[in-house]
């Protein structure tokens, strides 16, 4: 009984994590301060992200907890907070992606 527990536990934690991952795939536009309205992309499948820039440069990234991903091959891994929603991504080098509506 005790080892049905652990494992429904497990799969209940599992699940919520999942519940937690923000839908990041589609289309973004570079918000500033620069190249503002090109488009970026974000390919997703779960927590493994593609980032294409308004460059049309990829990425590989990951998704760290549910408000931060990172930009694996960019400046030695570019960190991105979400906000708005996960509408808006706020690169720590000062640039923003905006969601397309």
């Amino acid at each position: 009984m005790r080892k049905m527990a652990l494992i429904l536990a497990a799969v209940l934690t599992s699940a919520t994590a999942c519940s937690n991952t923000p839908e990041l795939a589609g289309d973004w536009k570079m918000g500033g301060p620069y190249n503002v309205g090109k488009p970026c992309k974000i390919i997703q499948n779960g927590d493994t992200i593609t980032f294409v820039n308004e460059n049309g440069d990829k990425s590989k990234g990951i998704l760290k907890d549910s408000t931060t991903v990172i930009a694996t091959d960019w400046e030695g891994g570019l960190q991105g907070l979400l906000a708005n929603g996960a509408t808006r991504i706020n690169w720590k080098n000062g640039t923003w992606w905006l969601r397309e509506k």
